[in-house]
């Protein structure tokens, strides 16, 4: 910046290395301008020349990291963090750390983030340290939050059952992102940040009530004990029943704000803003008029709503597997109930599992899936890790890492630069790692 308060932006400020000599000038400054799709656009800092080379076709894994496993590893990088001193004692951090960083820069993984990484960032001491570690491993790349993912999956549901048709997924995980995952990774992605005020507060309101709700059902699970199949069913409507209450509530919300326009009152915020379920069924009833026509859209909605479609719909089934596992605990004489974060791992893994070739989660949530019977076993191939099988989730990023070809090496030298084999040893924005 100059005396004026002017700032002076030069083409060549965006040029970065590696450099390869010009075809144009036959310079060694023919650098990197970015990386996009499957193309490397390159421009050199003597004549600016600028042209571009084709990159392959990717097929990265697609593996979720669970917020705790982004927490210990931020602590364990920042020395000042509460509970570097645990996080650090734990080698399998550390491990995790290095080979998942080169497992992604060498465009093997991708590692989207989700709405529930911010959400349980925002109610952390640690909120802007924990958003840049799970973005250094996203790259920007973003799951759709898994109210939109239900709302995919019961759309798809519906259109089968208007057929008459079985219902059939290919859970693409490219359909539920904000971002092509098999892309090459730029070199630069810009990231924004912004809380309203209240979020915070309503987000650990709405933690609290959810897991009170969750902790009075599991005293209900310790008294009746219910057979997995009795309990299996009645969680697997869950999800269609708090449409069907939700319309319902919907209805006489409408007809109290119409009242209130009527006295002359102005209607809250609160109360004019709709519900994520009643979004979900204004949807469904568009879908429908769409297939069916509007004079027959709001019969047929009534009658799917009454059969049950939705029950078989692929998170409704993870989810009631997920939980009528926690309930047999709770029959079988387990005391302690379960912990705050429970009722969220349940919701991300029943809507993304079927997504991801792996997924890593904390012990309790996984042993939720193991001890599912043989009988009611989920058919989807992701493989599932905790701290307690570490050492597989190492084994398994090594073999994907051994799994590159030379060729692939000399392109990632080319695109992102020497060494792609070493592992970091920092990210940026965490611990003692500042811009200068």
């Amino acid at each position: 910046m100059n005396s004026t308060g002017k700032i002076r932006i030069d083409p060549r400020d965006f040029i970065m290395a590696p450099y390869l000599m010009c075809p144009n000038c036959t310079e060694q400054q023919y650098g990197v301008l970015g990386v996009h799709r499957t193309e490397c656009s390159r421009r050199c800092r003597a004549c600016l020349y600028r042209g571009s080379v084709s990159l392959p076709t990717l097929k990265k894994k697609i593996v979720y990291i669970d917020q705790f496993a982004f927490s210990n590893i931020m602590k364990m990088l920042d020395p000042d963090a509460k509970g570097h001193g645990r996080a650090s004692a734990e080698p399998f951090w550390k491990e995790l750390f290095e080979i998942l960083s080169v497992v992604c820069h060498l465009q093997l993984v991708a590692c989207p983030d989700s709405r529930e990484h911010k959400h349980e960032s925002l109610t952390s001491p640690f909120y802007k340290a924990l958003k840049h570690t799970y973005e250094h491993f996203s790259s920007g790349e973003s799951f759709e939050d898994a109210e939109n993912i239900r709302l995919l999956q019961v759309g798809r549901v519906g259109a089968a059952w208007l057929k008459n048709e079985p219902v059939t997924f290919d859970f693409d995980p490219e359909s539920i992102s904000s971002g092509r995952l098999h892309d090459w990774s730029d070199r630069i992605f810009i990231t924004v940040d912004g809380v309203l005020p209240g979020i915070v507060d309503d987000l650990r309101e709405t933690r609290s009530r959810i897991h009170q709700g969750l902790k009075e059902v599991f005293e209900i699970w310790q008294r009746e004990k219910k057979s997995f199949k009795e309990v299996f069913a009645i969680e697997k409507a869950g999800y269609r029943e708090s449409l069907i209450r939700s319309r319902a509530e919907e209805s006489k919300k409408q007809q109290q704000i119409m009242a209130e326009i009527l006295c002359g009152q102005t209607p809250s915020l609160d109360e004019i803003l709709l519900s994520r379920t009643t979004t979900q069924l204004l949807s469904l009833k568009y879908s429908f008029e769409m297939k069916v026509g509007k004079e027959q859209a709001q019969k047929k909605l009534n009658e799917f709503l009454n059969s049950t479609a939705i029950d078989e719909a692929p998170f409704s089934v993870i989810s009631a597997a997920m939980y009528t596992s926690l309930a047999m605990k709770a029959a079988a004489g387990q005391k302690e109930p379960p912990n705050q974060g429970t009722a969220t791992d349940i919701n991300i893994v029943s809507t993304l599992l079927p997504y991801c070739d792996a997924m890593i989660m904390d012990s309790k949530c996984r042993a939720l899936l193991q001890d599912i019977p043989g009988e009611f076993a989920l058919p989807y191939p992701c493989k599932v890790f905790c701290p307690n099988n570490s050492a597989d989730f190492i084994r398994y990023l090594t073999e994907i890492r051994d799994s590159v070809t030379e060729e692939h090496l000399g392109l990632i030298e080319e695109c992102y630069g020497p060494d792609p084999l070493k592992p970091q040893t920092s990210i940026y924005g965490v611990g003692n790692c500042h811009p200068p």
